[in-house]
This record gives structure tokens, C-alpha cells and sequence, in this order.
């Protein structure tokens, strides 16, 4: 139950339109667009078209409208015996139909809603609602591919099934294992609705899996600003968008290929494993190259590391994501001014690379930057305690309000706002939850929060360059190629 608690935080407005994306999506129990049926559609169907919307809504089968006339007993006229028949013979509503399943597979009752789709479609096969119900019914029977073919055709005729259409098959791709298909199709859907809070959830949670750490964070970070975001999210924040130790045995997070192996063995510390994950691979990419630079550093693995190194540098691996290794191996080498250079890269690459941080006080105190080396200490300890309070709730859920404050505290120190607003929220849920606070100090806690989130959502928040280096000016030694000892000191 905690681990699912959702967080809407913020502008009321933005959250406004973030549910109509949500409901755009479809991702939705059942397809509906107004004015998606075709003139196509049999007369039963066109006859429930009026109240279509609110019976979804209220999830109750709607009255068959216009309901046969009964002959005039006073007419002297005998019915033919096609008409008695029709008179005799009622005719089924199609959108009960779509009802009755809709219902059914709420219910997980997979074979009547089968049934009722199939009947559906034999009535009304090209009604669009008959045609996305049949293929929801498939795709919960895990056939996937003519789940997904079926909505393809639909979408090519019905226009305005498209984006239903993408965001509904971009799961079933993620269900089916076709993880670039569905990366594609997601990205497709940003692409028109920047915004769709649920669309950059699950490119998030997929890159997650596949230890595209930095790509999550990005959408991620994305979900903090739109004010929607879940707790297991925050706590993918606080790794630097990788899982945590207790989240990484969830099945829904199980990780996609030796790179997402690779950084979910990182997430329980076991290097080894994931070395071996990264060596696994015939071909390595530059941004896998640089996470196996890190397990290498990790290991004090000097003869991996030079052979990295020479890899690396054949590679031209981008200082972006390899400036960790590289400024590991320059720091171990005592060149502490160039590790500077590089580790400050690192950091702003990532802000929560507590090792970055850890080798960046070191090397700081090697060139006489006592002030600096100070600061990149605390921040080194301020983010190992937010990962070590994130790791502990993730392999409980047990919560204990003194933990959420020292989080929020740590988070402000670290000028993450964002993150720090949201975990005040969580800590206010847990609060009302478990009666950790009394009224009073509720009232106020909800009062900062609304504060800060009008704050936040109306001057917005633009990281500061130079608090993340620590004081170093990484603009002027790139731009001028000085030695650090000419910067200003603090």
C-alpha cells in the first residue's frame, strides 16, 4: 500500500491538464473518444451512443434506448412471420455488450470477457470501441502481437485513435520484451503531449530497468516538477536513478539486459556480479564502458582499470559519463589538478555521485583548496545518508518521522528542492497515517507545502552550477585551460 501511495503536489491548473493527458493515453480501463464510432456501426451501438459517457463513467450498463414499437392492436394488418420473429428475437445492445466485458475483465474473468468481445465484433466489427475492446481482451491473455496488430489497423483508420493506440500497445511492447519498439512509441507520445505525466513514468521505470540511470532521472525529474510523482520514484532520485536495494526485487522492476543487471547488482554493492554482467558483453557502448570504468575504481582493480583506460580513451568515451573513472585514475596518480577538472564534470553530471564527491574532497586538499575540499566532504556524507535512509525504506515499510526530517533537511542542504517538496508530502501522508504528529504540527507541515510548491511551480528552479562544484568556477578552467590554483579561492 505505501510503496503505491501517489503524491499530486502543486499547481492546480497543470494537474488539471495532467489528468486529461492521463485519460488521452489510455491507457484507460476502456477505449472511448468522442466521435470515434463510424457510420459503420450497427444501429445498436448508435442507439447507446448518447449515453456512452457516463455509463464508463459510472460503470453501470446503460437502458437500451428506443425500444421496439408494439404493433397497433387495432390494425387489421397480420405481421409477417419475419416480423414476429423480429419481434420475438431481442436485439443486443452492443455497448452492453462492451460493458459486460469491460466488467468482466475488471473482475479478471478473462474467458467471459472473451466471449463477450467476440460477440461484440461479430454484431459491430468495425465500431472502434468493439475493435480496442477485443484487443484489450487479447492483450490480457498475453497475446501481445495480434493485441497490437489489431490497434496498428485501428489506428489507421480512426484518426483519433492514435494516441490511445501508441500508449496502450508502447505496454504491451514493454509486456512482450519489444523494448525499443515501446521506448519508441513512448517517445512518439511526448513528442505531442510533452507533459503526460504517465507517459514519462513508464519510460522512466523502463530505463530503470535497463540502468539507463541518467535517462530516468531525467524523466524523473520531470515528474517532481509536474507534481506527480510516487514514492518508489523519489527514492530512484535519491540513487541517481537506479534502484535501491529492497526495490530491486520487485517484478515489475526486474531489470532488462547485462546493463540493468549490471546496475542492480551496483544497487546491492555486489561489484563483482556486476563486473562480470559488463564483461559479458562482446560490443560495449560508451555509457556501459564508463559504469564498468566505476565497478573497476570500485574494486581497486589497478590492471582493469589501465586497460579500461586505453579501451576508453579508443572509444573517445564522452568526460560526461566517464569523468568518474577517469578522475579516479588521475587522482591515483596524484595529478589532482586535471581530477579536479574531471570530477567536477562528474558531479554535474550527477548530482547525487557521492564517490565523485568523496574523491573531489581529496583532490581538493591536494591542491591547497582546503575551503573547497570541506564542502565537497559534507556533500559526500549529506548524500551517502540520503541513499542509506532511501535503501532502508525500500526494504521496509515501516516509516519513522524523524527519518523523513533529516531527509528533507539533507535534500535543502543539497538545494534540491524539488525532491525535498515531495518528500514533505510523503512525510505528511506517513504523519496522518501513523498520528506521528499531532494536528497542530500537521496544519503547519501542510502549510510549508503548499508554500513552497506556489513558490517553486511560480519562480521555478535552475540548479546552481558552482554550489555543485563546490565553489570551483568549471566554466573558467574549460574556457581558459588554467590551472586550478588561478581560480579565486573561497
Amino acid at each position: 500500500m505505501y510503496r503505491s501511495l501517489i503524491l499530486r503536489i502543486g499547481n492546480a491548473i497543470a494537474l488539471n491538464a495532467v489528468g486529461l493527458m492521463k485519460a488521452c493515453f489510455v491507457l484507460a480501463p476502456i477505449f472511448f473518444i468522442t466521435g470515434c464510432h463510424t457510420e459503420n456501426s450497427e444501429s445498436a451501438s448508435k442507439r447507446a451512443a448518447s449515453t456512452k459517457t457516463d455509463s464508463h463513467r459510472n460503470g453501470a450498463s446503460p437502458e437500451i434506448a428506443g425500444a421496439t414499437k408494439e404493433p397497433n392492436p387495432e390494425s387489421k394488418t397480420q405481421p409477417s412471420t419475419s416480423q414476429v420473429d423480429k419481434e420475438e428475437t431481442p436485439e443486443i445492445d452492443v455497448f452492453t455488450l462492451h460493458n459486460d466485458a469491460a466488467v468482466a475483465l475488471q473482475a479478471d474473468d478473462h474467458d467471459k470477457a472473451y466471449q463477450l468481445a467476440r460477440q461484440a465484433m461479430r454484431i459491430a466489427p468495425s465500431d472502434p470501441t468493439s475493435v480496442f475492446l477485443m484487443a484489450r481482451v487479447l492483450g490480457r491473455r498475453n497475446r501481445f502481437p495480434e493485441a497490437i496488430q489489431m490497434l496498428d489497423k485501428l489506428a489507421l483508420t480512426t484518426p483519433d485513435a492514435r494516441l490511445p493506440v501508441l500508449g496502450q500497445t508502447a505496454q504491451w511492447m514493454v509486456q512482450f520484451g519489444m523494448w525499443k519498439e515501446a521506448e519508441q512509441r513512448f517517445q512518439t507520445l511526448l513528442q505531442e503531449a510533452p507533459d503526460a505525466t504517465l507517459v514519462h513514468r513508464k519510460l522512466a521505470e523502463l530505463f530503470v530497468r535497463q540502468g539507463r540511470a541518467s535517462e530516468a532521472t531525467e524523466h524523473l525529474k520531470t515528474l517532481c516538477r509536474l507534481g506527480d510523482i510516487e514514492e518508489i520514484e523519489l527514492r530512484h532520485l535519491l540513487a541517481g536513478g537506479q534502484p535501491l536495494h529492497g526495490d530491486t526485487s520487485l517484478d515489475e522492476l526486474s531489470p532488462i539486459g547485462h546493463r540493468g543487471k549490471a546496475m542492480y547488482a551496483i544497487s546491492r554493492e555486489e561489484w563483482e556480479l556486476a563486473r562480470t554482467e559488463l564483461e559479458a558483453l562482446e560490443s560495449r557502448s560508451a555509457e556501459t564502458l564508463s559504469i564498468l570504468g566505476r565497478v573497476y575504481v570500485h574494486l581497486d582493480d589497478n590492471d582493469s582499470l589501465n586497460n579500461w583506460r586505453e579501451e576508453a580513451t579508443q572509444s573517445e568515451l564522452p568526460d560526461s559519463e566517464s569523468s568518474f573513472p577517469k578522475g579516479a585514475i588521475l587522482a591515483g596518480q596524484e595529478t589532482h589538478a586535471t581530477a579536479v577538472r574531471l570530477l567536477c564534470k562528474a558531479v554535474l553530471f550527477d548530482q547525487t555521485d557521492s564517490d565523485a564527491y568523496r574523491l573531489l574532497s581529496h583532490s581538493l586538499l591536494a591542491v591547497d583548496r582546503p575551503n573547497e575540499s570541506k564542502d565537497a566532504a559534507k556533500r559526500f556524507k549529506l548524500i551517502s545518508e540520503t541513499k542509506r535512509i532511501g535503501r532502508e525504506m525500500s526494504l521496509t515499510e515501516d516509516r519513522d518521522d524523524s527519518k523523513f526530517q533529516s531527509l528533507i533537511d539533507s535534500l535543502d542542504e543539497l538545494q534540491r528542492p524539488w525532491e525535498s517538496l515531495h518528500w514533505s508530502s510523503v512525510r505528511l501522508a506517513y504523519a496522518k497515517t501513523n498520528n506521528s504528529l499531532t494536528e497542530n504540527e500537521l496544519d503547519r507541515l501542510a502549510s510549508q507545502i503548499k508554500e513552497r510548491s506556489i513558490k517553486l511551480n511560480s519562480e521555478g528552479w535552475i540548479p546552481d552550477r558552482q554550489f555543485v562544484t563546490c565553489g570551483i568556477d568549471l566554466d573558467s578552467l574549460e574556457q581558459t585551460d588554467s590551472p586550478i590554483d588561478t581560480l579565486p579561492r573561497k
